[in-house]
């Protein structure tokens, strides 16, 4: 059986900051794994974020297309998926008497790159995009009476909810092999 040589088994790692409405500027990694199909690349990935005291952890498809044939070449690529919520403990809102609950949302960035290939098929490059999560924490607090009557039968107390929609600017440093 003769195998195609266009089509390639790809690992890309990505390390990179992202810069929103924060105060400071985050880092992030990026594991992505798939196939290249002449200038195509279509992968799976998974990566570790923060915004604040928020981490993330997005699950996502990637599609890079290279814009020339050459070992130096512009791209451009797209990400679209779920974005896990993996806050540590001391970054929830929890205390006694407190009914949390986090959950993550979509998530999807978009951008463009410039990659250097090695004759060893090794890549390295450099990428800027727009990086869209969502991100839900609710919690409602216990309210204990201090009063007569101690208990109000029917009284619910509502969530609080926090729906937070993350908009960043993303850099990264892109090493494909």
């Amino acid at each position: 059986m003769k195998k195609n040589p266009a089509v390639n088994f790809t690992t890309i790692v990505q390390a990179g900051i992202l810069e929103g409405q924060a105060d400071k500027t985050f880092g992030q990694f990026q594991l992505v794994n798939g196939i290249q199909y002449n200038a195509w690349f279509y992968g799976l990935g998974l990566g570790i974020d923060y915004y604040g005291a928020k981490r993330t952890v997005p699950l996502f498809l990637d599609v890079k297309a290279d814009l020339k044939k050459s070992g130096r070449t512009p791209f451009v690529y797209a990400d679209a998926g779920y974005n896990f919520s993996w806050l540590r403990d001391g970054d929830k809102m929890t205390y006694w008497g407190t009914d949390y609950k986090t959950s993550g949302g979509l998530f999807y960035e978009t951008g463009l790159g410039y990659k250097f290939t090695l004759k060893n098929k090794m890549a390295f490059g450099l990428s800027a995009g727009y990086s869209f999560k969502q991100h839900k924490e609710m919690y409602k607090r216990n309210i204990f009476m201090d009063f007569p009557p101690y208990n109000q039968p029917g009284y619910v107390q509502p969530y609080d909810i926090y729906d937070y929609q993350f908009r960043r600017i993303s850099v990264k440093f892109n090493c494909s092999f």
